[in-house]
């Protein structure tokens, strides 16, 4: 008889956390498409909605075409990317980790991502100078320590531990970190002006070459965690059951990591560092539908979308003429809730 209960709850609470879901789907995008158009309204020359629409469909004057099309639709954009892509990252890294802490840093990738990027605007831009080159060195040097972290960690008997994976990002993170530490150090003012800039994480000047350029890899990234949702669900109770369950934990691991690591190093290089995306917005909406990451990858998709689309807007509306570094932003609201999750889930993230 009891159990017949727990059976029925547990089959109530599923049907309530999938149309908790189906709303919540339906509320983000319609959330999305029209944050998209106010967003792009919105700056320190502010466009009427109806102008906006009509830059879209070529009925506008030049100025106002120009500031809609070609400045400000493609950074809302790349914005709505980036902030998508930090979300699935985020939730992979807390599923693989099985920690609501964690989050896409936690390997290192963005340090690696900093480092490229100082080292290029201190010596690169001298030798070979190329609009591309900070974000190539970039881009390099994050998937570079994704794979020194993953040699590291790697162990024949074993294969990878999480534990050691988690051991070795924090090294390398410390490491890089170092390294950029040095370049400023002997850097002039300037550089280190540059280089501070670009890792307080921005999107000012992304254009559409950027949104072609970056959404591919996003994609990818977003696919390889999306077809392991399922295990993910599975391994989060932990990987001797997977195991048990048929779940490759090894291939899936694999997978999710260079997913993420995809995921991350293409949202650094290209807009720099921007913090905890990735742990707010998973917790968020896991706090919401509940557990399962099939329903968690397109809400978080969406959810990451719709939050920092808001925020690069804020960023350049808050204090015209000035723009506020997105990076900053997202550090003074994350940090709080950082401290909040701290205090709530305390003895659960210590049990993990």
């Amino acid at each position: 008889m009891q159990s017949t209960e727990l059976r029925e709850k547990a089959v109530s609470l599923d049907r309530k956390r999938r149309r908790r879901a189906y709303v919540t789907v339906l509320v983000l995008a319609a959330a999305l498409a029209a944050g998209y158009v106010l967003c792009i309204s919105l700056g320190s020359a502010r466009i009427p909605v109806a102008e906006v629409w009509a830059a879209f469909f070529g009925r506008a004057d030049w100025a106002t075409e120009m500031i809609v099309v070609d400045m400000r639709a493609p950074r809302v954009l790349c914005a709505a990317c980036v902030g998508a892509a930090l979300s699935v990252g985020g939730l992979a890294m807390q599923a693989i980790f099985r920690n609501p802490m964690a989050s896409p840093s936690v390997l290192g990738i963005s340090s690696g991502a900093s480092f490229g990027a100082a080292f290029y605007i201190a010596y690169g831009a001298s030798v070979f100078f190329s609009s591309w080159g900070t974000l190539a060195c970039a881009f390099g040097t994050a998937m570079a320590s994704m794979l020194l972290v993953y040699a590291l960690a790697y162990q024949r008997a074993g294969g990878v531990q999480t534990t050691m994976l988690l051991l070795a990002g924090m090294a390398l993170s410390a490491l890089f970190s170092g390294f950029t530490s040095m370049i400023e150090f002997f850097s002039d003012a300037d550089t280190v002006t540059s280089i501070v800039f670009w890792m307080l994480g921005s999107f000012d000047g992304r254009g559409w070459s950027d949104f072609y350029l970056m959404i591919l890899p996003l994609i990818a990234g977003c696919v390889l965690i999306a077809v392991n949702a399922r295990a993910l669900n599975l391994m989060t109770a932990g990987e001797p059951k997977a195991r048990a369950l048929g779940v490759n934990v090894k291939r899936v691991r694999l997978m999710v990591l260079v997913g993420s690591s995809v995921l991350v190093a293409t949202c650094v290089s290209f807009c720099g560092v921007i913090g905890f995306v990735g742990l707010i917005i998973p917790h968020i909406f896991r706090s919401i539908v509940g557990p399962d990451h099939k329903k968690l990858v397109p809400i978080c998709i969406l959810g990451g979308a719709v939050f920092l689309m808001l925020v690069d807007t804020f960023a350049r509306s808050a204090l015209p003429p000035y723009e506020l570094p997105v990076g900053t932003v997202t550090s003074v609201i994350g940090a709080p809730f950082f401290l909040w999750i701290l205090r709530s889930r305390k003895n659960e993230i210590w049990r993990s």
